[in-house]
């Protein structure tokens, strides 16, 4: 079996499908390979989904990001997230932070906003690639706050978190996890969270629905998928083991560590929530005109 990810080893996504591969692999007695696949904004992982049997053999851990908003970030996409995805189970509810280079001279989100609004275009951002949650969510900013913030978007998660940290970029909307550390060490500032997480190291930082700000809260989830046409009964019994998975003492140790939220559903929960958010996003989407470019 092929677990596959749209990320480097050690980001954010590669951090929840390790151990989740270590229980599928006891579970259901045969080798649970992680391959890892960024770029693209998923699509070389989708598309490799799309390309192998339906025959539950092949998973894909995705963001809301591949089920739900890269058709409106790129034109050309390679697979169709409502007929070559088939929701599996979701894991995780990921609470996101935006962080800041020390040298930014801004303490506050509102201070933030008010030096970007100041030098239009002098400020820059870090995604882990175009249409990916960090990118989404923070041109959804950008948009609530009227500013104007350059998008460098990177190959995977932890290269866009090196470039802030080395001070190559300035700001990075990224999850809890990803940038706890770096926040611990005092290498970047923590300027807003969404939801509020019980982690110490950011106690601080107030939410962005506090700040006014909507459509952040419970943003950011990671599912798993596999091919459309695999059988039921196969779906069923995937759903079941990580559900189990999910209950694991370890596995809830490591989630309560980056202060991530399990969330296990059935397929059908799962797909009703995947439509639900296409619902709510395809206005916002279309309204920020968004370019991968």
């Amino acid at each position: 079996m092929t677990l596959l990810v749209n990320g480097g080893a050690g980001s954010l996504p590669d951090s929840f499908a390790r151990p989740l591969a270590d229980k599928l692999r006891v579970a259901l007695g045969q080798p649970v390979v992680v391959d890892n696949k960024p770029g693209a904004g998923g699509m070389v992982a989708l598309q490799t989904l799309k390309s192998a049997p339906a025959d539950g053999h092949t998973l894909a851990i995705i963001t809301n990001a591949h089920a739900v908003w890269n058709p409106y970030v790129f034109p050309k996409l390679s697979y169709d997230p409502v007929a070559d995805l088939l929701p599996v189970s979701p894991i995780a509810v990921i609470p996101m932070a935006l962080a800041v280079h020390p040298k930014v001279p801004a303490n506050s989100l509102e201070a933030l906003v008010q030096l970007a609004r100041k030098q239009p275009g002098a400020l820059n951002y870090a995604s882990s690639s175009s249409g990916s949650p960090p990118h989404v969510l923070f041109e959804l900013f950008k948009a609530e706050a009227d500013t104007r913030i350059v998008h460098i978007p990177f190959k995977t998660g932890t290269d866009a978190l090196t470039s802030v940290v080395s001070g190559d970029t300035h700001i990075y909307l990224a999850g809890t996890s990803l940038v706890e550390p770096m926040v611990k060490e005092g290498r970047l500032r923590v300027l807003a969270v969404s939801p509020q997480v019980k982690s110490p190291t950011f106690a601080g930082a107030p939410t962005f629905a506090s700040k006014g700000y909507k459509g952040f809260e419970d943003a950011v989830w990671l599912g798993v998928v596999t091919s459309t046409g695999t059988p039921p009964a196969v779906v069923e019994r995937l759903n079941r083991e990580i559900g189990i998975a999910l209950q694991d003492p370890a596995i809830l140790k490591a989630f309560d560590a980056h202060g991530s939220l399990p969330w296990h559903a059935t397929p059908a929960a799962f797909a009703q929530r995947i439509a639900a958010d296409r619902a709510l996003w395809t206005p916002i989407l279309k309204s920020l005109k968004l370019d991968a470019n």
